[in-house]
């Protein structure tokens, strides 16, 4: 009985590292999407930023219309900045969800080919 006790336990060592292993890609997964967000949106803001200063050096606007935009632009970019976190938290909830459903069993085997 011993081999039965001991074969048990390594297959619940196993199902324990599987789990802490995708967990550890949940958290990775989410965290890839929060800085791809981040580097996204800073990209965007930088972009749109740039292009105001360049109407500004080309002398197509006046100062007003300029503070105006960017304020808009900052507000935008904030906005965006505080959705990252959620954003994250709905990629790794939803990556833990997919692994905390059972696993449905195969009841196929694959055919050989003729």
């Amino acid at each position: 009985m011993p081999s039965e006790t001991s074969s048990t336990q390594s297959e619940d060592i196993q199902r324990l590292m599987i789990e802490a292993a995708r967990t550890q890609l949940a958290a990775i997964s989410a965290a890839t999407k929060f800085w791809a967000g981040w580097a996204e949106s800073a990209d965007k803001y930088s972009q749109a930023i740039s292009d105001e200063l360049a109407k500004i050096s080309e002398g197509g606007t006046t100062s007003k219309d300029v503070v105006g935009r960017l304020a808009d632009l900052t507000r935008e970019y904030l906005r965006n900045l505080a959705e990252l976190p959620n954003t994250a938290l709905r990629q790794f909830s939803g990556e833990i969800e997919k692994i905390s459903k059972p696993q449905a069993k195969r009841t196929r085997s694959a055919k050989a080919k003729d």
